[in-house]
């Protein structure tokens, strides 16, 4: 315990959060007050750094004035580093993850806390909004970085203001806005494996009171993974994604913002590279899986059953609107009313064994309809600034998947089985009222208090079933005659799992409620210099799996997890402004973690299942340092590190992913590297009097990590395949997650009045081999690689 306070004292000490100040393209009246509350940036000729505004707190705000950890990059910067995805913020925010689960869903991670789960309906730790608009699920996000104002990264738990509770933190894309003159761009690229990227807006005011905006981009590419057995290729990219913005001020008070956006991704399904073969049934492993080669380590090889009866591709869209209303009673109280509705649906196809062959092909649909109400009061009245509000939203999710296995072990062991099925629907509904008070004693003193009350309601019902082919339901109808005597009758397409040996429909129900709270001081010591330190409490909804299961057991939820941070840090701008330096230690409480797990098979058959579980306790400590320098016109240099420290505090006994049972305790979280460092550096000067010249680069760094919860030692003594391999073991590192350094370069000439830039670029220029995922699935060991060294050029034009 002492030790542990020890920690705290010393993070304490430091502080947090990358804030790479950049400038902002056409904003608005309130992000340009708050700038010149905050104090001029330093005048061009010295150098200086210039500060971002962010809305942290449903305010505009200088960001080295908000009492948390935040990471902003404004959509000019954005476009210059190449970062076009979410995805890719990883690249340039130290202590921020991104994985993809085992079945291709993103998964997002702060300071060590995410969820890695593929199952429609299971919210994120990471919780994700554009313009404060909720994106429900990350699934939704794929191109929320479209024509971008600027991006802000919230640290720690963010229940309190945002829509969505989250226990990592929260994501919030700021869209560019429509303009008050005619403005345009365009960003086109081409790059390797024959990518053309293409990316545009217009902006213009239609009357006096009325403007509007649209941006579009298309993403065309070729194939990127290519057969290590056969000459084939995987990997096209078909996107399409688009937003129209309309502002309407009819009156001096009111402000409406309606959004309309959307996209359609055809793009191939990325295919795993295996690592070994696993059989889920060990004495009934087929010799053509268990001798089939191995992935060279090349990001690009990999292998895939070319099925025409399961193309390895997508049919995935998105559509969302929203409507916005600000009205202002005078000039201290606001109104805002935020009105959404989205639609998502998906289609594909994904190849999990790695191999030619149909040991385990994934097909799934599912769609998700959302609807999301805000409604929130704000004050400022100088020393006391307040928010109260409430949110309401209601989804409906159903998720159906079809799994083709007749090359499998279960195939050739379990009576012939060479297909089964799963599906289910869950209606959800969350209420939520919410407060926020900032009250500043004087020039040097603020404190802030906030607290939300939410509730959750879940209904589940769903199965394992039938593929429709009659095969698994003739196979179960003579197993579970065997188990429970009797005859039963299942027929073809219905349900195969069970629920005390009845099969049927699983039934069950989640509902939840939770108050979340946030308290915190922050020391204006000097106009530059700030000291902070907040506690808050942050929960994450339980969910219900999507998964193939044999008695409805597994299918039971997970039940909230929830957070307790302590955060303190500093915030402080030196040297005329030439120098930021932000720095922050953390520490968080960790109670119920919700994982993706395994438990045995009740009927002993399958072996280790997979099933949602519950960590009852672990902890997270670590600490952030950001600091950024321009010593001269043109010149930016920036370096971020974040240290991570994770583990399970208590006893908690479950399977590892080759089927021994054991102790969690004194395990580290997956994904998630202790260290993780960025640097970067760009210049820009003038060639002549009409063309300027930049160059830059970039680097980041993590350490290694392990992609499931799991010893090492132990799984070193586990047999990998008894039947065609008697005496090897699985290798003691098949789930880590090697350490890697990847660095991304430009150079390139500008106009002087940044009208159009053109440069040539590169990504992962080293060509650095890794991963973002290594884990077990039915017979197969496997890895999900990282995009290999990529290179191409850009053309930025504006007017």
């Amino acid at each position: 315990m002492k030790s542990r306070y020890a920690l705290l004292i010393c993070a304490s000490a430091t502080a947090l959060a990358a804030t790479p100040a950049m400038a902002q393209s056409a904003p608005d009246a309130a992000v340009q007050d708050a700038a010149v509350q905050a104090g001029p940036a330093e005048p061009a000729e010295t150098g200086g750094l210039e500060d971002i505004v962010v809305t942290a707190q449903k305010r505009a705000e200088s960001a080295n004035r908000v009492g948390m950890s935040i990471s902003a990059f404004s959509g000019e910067t954005l476009v210059q580093k190449g970062v076009t995805a979410p995805s890719e913020l990883v690249r340039i925010i130290p202590g921020f993850t991104y994985t993809e689960a085992p079945r291709g869903a993103p998964v997002f991670a702060i300071r060590g806390i995410g969820f890695d789960d593929s199952t429609l309906g299971s919210a994120s730790t990471v919780a994700l909004y554009v313009d404060e608009v909720p994106l429900s699920y990350p699934v939704e996000a794929r191109f929320a970085a479209l024509d971008l104002e600027r991006v802000e990264v919230l640290k720690g738990p963010q229940g309190i203001l945002f829509g969505q509770n989250s226990t990592a933190g929260a994501i919030n894309f700021i869209a560019a806005k429509p303009t008050d003159s005619v403005s345009g761009g365009i960003d086109a690229s081409y790059s390797r494996f024959n990518t053309i990227d293409v990316r545009g807006f217009l902006s213009a005011p239609l009357t006096d009171t009325l403007k509007v905006r649209i941006a579009a981009m298309t993403v065309q590419s070729g194939d990127w993974q290519k057969s290590y057995t056969r000459n084939d290729g995987l990997g096209e990219k078909h996107q399409f994604a688009a937003r129209f913005l309309a502002q309407w001020d009819p009156t001096d008070a009111l402000t409406l913002l309606l959004s309309v956006n959307g996209w359609i991704d055809r793009s191939d399904t990325q295919a795993v590279q295996l690592v070994e073969a696993f059989p889920l049934l060990p004495n009934a492993a087929p010799a053509n899986y268990s001798f089939y080669p191995r992935a060279p380590h090349n990001a690009r090889a990999a292998d895939w059953d070319p099925s025409p009866e399961f193309p390895l591709e997508r049919d995935d869209n998105f559509f969302q609107a929203s409507l916005r209303g600000d009205y202002r009673f005078n000039e201290n109280v606001t109104f805002t009313s935020i009105t959404s509705f989205s639609r998502y649906n998906q289609e594909f196809a994904l190849d999990v064994d790695g191999a030619d062959i149909q040991d385990f092909l994934i097909g799934d649909k599912g769609k998700v309809r959302s609807f999301n109400q805000e409604i929130r009061l704000t004050a400022d009245f100088d020393q006391l600034k307040l928010i109260v509000g409430g949110n309401y939203s209601r989804d409906k999710v159903h998720q159906a998947n079809q799994y083709r296995l007749k090359d499998s072990s279960v195939f050739f062991g379990f009576l012939g089985n060479r297909s089964a099925g799963s599906f289910f629907d869950e209606p959800i509904r969350n209420i939520a009222a919410f407060g926020n008070v900032d009250y500043s004693f004087n020039d040097v003193i603020t404190v802030h208090g906030g607290i939300r009350y939410t509730e959750d309601k879940r209904r589940y019902t769903g199965c394992t079933t039938d593929a429709g082919d009659g095969i698994q339901a003739g196979v179960f109808n003579i197993i579970y005659g065997i188990a429970y005597g009797g005859t039963f009758n299942i027929q073809p397409g219905g349900c195969t799992s069970n629920t005390n040996g009845v099969p049927g429909l699983a039934r069950f129900k989640l509902n939840e409620n939770n108050v979340s709270w946030r308290a915190g001081v922050d020391f204006q010591v000097t106009p530059t210099t700030l000291l902070y330190a907040n506690v808050s409490r942050g929960y994450k909804s339980g969910s219900f799996p999507s998964v193939n299961v044999v008695a409805n057991e597994q299918l039971e939820g997970v039940k909230q997890e929830s957070v307790l941070a302590y955060e303190a840090g500093i915030k402080a701008g030196l040297f005329n402004r030439m120098v930021q330096i932000n720095a922050a230690g953390f520490y968080n409480d960790y109670s119920d973690k919700q994982l993706r797990g395994r438990i045995l098979d009740p009927f002993g058959f399958f072996g280790i299942l997979d099933k949602l579980l519950n960590i009852p306790k672990s902890r997270v400590y670590g600490a952030e340092l950001q600091v950024q320098v321009a010593p001269a016109t043109g010149l930016n240099m920036s370096f971020g590190g974040t240290y991570t420290n994770t583990k399970v505090t208590d006893d908690f006994f479950a399977y590892d992913p080759v089927g021994n049972l054991f102790n969690y305790k004194g395990l580290v979280f997956p994904h998630t590297p202790k260290w993780a460092f960025n640097a970067s550096a760009d210049y820009e000067a003038p060639i002549s009097s009409t063309l300027n010249g930049f160059v830059g680069a970039n680097i980041s760094y993590h350490s290694k990590a392990i992609s499931l919860f799991a010893d090492r030692d132990l799984i070193a003594q586990s047999a990998l395949d008894p039947l065609n391999r008697p005496g090897v073991k699985v290798p003691r590192d098949a789930f880590d997650e090697k350490a890697y350094t990847i660095v991304d370069a430009q150079i390139g000439v500008a106009h002087p009045d940044n009208k159009w830039r053109a440069w040539i670029w590169g990504k992962n220029i080293f060509n650095t081999y890794y991963w973002s995922n290594s884990t077990q699935s039915f017979d197969s060991i496997y890895r999900i690689a990282s995009m290999p060294r990529t290179y191409g050029a850009t053309v930025s034009l504006r007017f």
